[in-house]
């Protein structure tokens, strides 16, 4: 089987809404190898340039299955506790619900309650393509990877966050969308992928 090499980006950049790539159900990676290794890193750094906790390949214009996450201690020296690769992951044994205030990269300014499955499992495989499982994760009980984690993949699966809004909720943000998506014109020439509600 021959199968296309896929070129990474050398430096990551962040995408924004209503860049197209956001709405994209990313593929599968099939080759561990050093390109993608290299993109991982660059990935975490761009996610530390911009303060955040989570970051999906799509959100850097890589419609690949791979996200990374790096919860951070709310410390002053921000010192990184549990950094890590989960590629073409999966959530099993979801169940319950809660409700946590998120944001994302790629919609900056704009915050809003989501809820979430409260108790989950997560299976993925690191950067080696070893599969590891992290069992158990309780949102209600402060797990707050589990919340990092729904968010991400729903980057993979061509979701967003504002997708889980309610009406009420949307009508509060959609000054905010316009702005973002009247910006994405200007500087690409290009409508994006538009969300309508």
């Amino acid at each position: 089987m021959n199968c296309l090499k896929v070129v990474y980006p050398q430096v990551p950049a962040l995408v924004h809404y209503p860049h197209p790539v956001l709405r994209l159900v990313a593929q599968p990676v099939t080759v561990f190898d050093d390109d993608l290794r290299r993109f991982c890193q660059g990935m975490f750094a761009c996610m530390a340039s911009s303060r955040g906790v989570g970051l999906a390949a799509p959100q850097v214009g890589v419609s690949k299955r791979i996200f990374v996450t790096d919860r951070l201690t709310r410390s002053k020296d921000q010192v990184p506790v549990d950094r890590q690769v989960w590629i073409n992951p999966r959530l099993e044994n979801t169940g319950g619900s809660s409700v946590y205030k998120e944001g994302c990269l790629s919609f900056p300014g704009i915050f809003a309650d989501v809820t979430r499955y409260n108790g989950l499992d997560i299976v993925a495989q690191d950067e080696w393509g070893v599969e590891r499982r992290v069992a158990g994760l309780d949102v209600g009980l402060g797990d707050f990877l589990g919340v990092v984690v729904q968010h991400e993949l729903d980057h993979l699966n061509g979701r967003v966050f504002v997708d889980h809004l309610t009406p009420q909720q949307f009508e509060l943000v959609r000054a905010r969308l316009g702005e973002m998506e009247a910006d994405y014109k200007q500087a690409t020439g290009e409508e994006g992928t538009v969300i309508r509600r």
